[in-house]
């Protein structure tokens, strides 16, 4: 080619440009057929990223359901609790009750001094 020469200013032939044209062109193919596959790779990635968000807000969600619900039973629990100490605390004073009415009752019984009354209505 005309005005066209090498580092020691030979004449470079149109077949060394042709070839070095044809090796900077696989390369720029290269280079674009790799953008293309991290370009695929990344939406790849952006969807997976996408899923785990979307799993994570279910999840999100759905222990927050739990963490109501536990507490509730726990609200619920607690007053049972409660129901049951009062409960027993009654029992408890009416057991005191009725072995003090034994207790009276067998006194009684052994002083031989029980009575018993009969009212009668006339009409």
């Amino acid at each position: 080619m005309l005005g066209v020469e090498d580092e020691s200013g030979q004449p470079v032939s149109a077949l060394s440009i042709l070839s070095l044209l044809e090796r900077v062109s696989t390369i720029i193919d290269g280079v674009q057929a790799s953008q293309q596959r991290m370009e695929e790779r990344q939406q790849q990635l952006e969807s997976s990223v996408s899923a785990v968000q979307s799993e994570l807000l279910k999840l999100a969600r759905d222990h927050g359901a739990t963490a109501t619900t536990v507490d509730k039973l726990l609200q619920k629990a607690r007053r049972v609790s409660a129901h049951v100490k009062e409960v027993r605390s009654r029992v408890e004073k009416q057991n005191v009750r009725v072995k003090k009415v034994e207790t009276t009752q067998d006194e009684l019984l052994t002083r031989n001094k029980f009575r018993v009354v009969i009212y009668q209505v006339h009409s």
